[in-house]
């Protein structure tokens, strides 16, 4: 994700430096940009209607990452399980922690799945 925002931002870059460099070579040759009539005063609505959309799309982009953050951050109950003893252990962990067959316990120890053992989760 990172990646295709700073992607995205090297482009947008390169895009205002190219122009920036168009223009310098236009002012140093001598050649003037013809001159355009002023426009019209336009409507402010489609400027207004532009810029709320880029605000709900950065609040709705906001929630979004929020609610990911506090879903990773929840603590869950992780039980193993051996499968052939019956033998249980109970664990507490972040939600986001729990990676196919390992996890880390909120108190910081890494425990690795055997594949014998099973895993469950539950809510706090």
């Amino acid at each position: 994700m990172f990646m295709k925002i700073l992607l995205t931002a090297l482009v947008i870059a390169g895009a205002v430096l190219t122009l920036r460099l168009r223009a310098r070579r236009l002012s140093e040759s001598g050649q003037q940009r013809p001159v355009l009539p002023a426009p019209a005063r336009r409507s402010q609505l489609p400027r207004l209607a532009a810029y709320g959309a880029l605000i709900i799309m950065l609040a709705g982009a906001s929630l979004y990452l929020y609610h990911q953050w506090r879903d990773a951050y929840q603590v869950v109950t992780v039980r193993v399980i051996d499968t052939r003893s019956g033998k249980q252990a109970v664990y507490q962990a972040y939600k986001g922690d729990v990676d196919g067959r390992s996890f880390q316990t909120v108190d910081g120890r890494t425990v690795a799945l055997a594949e014998v053992e099973r895993l469950e989760l539950g809510g706090e």
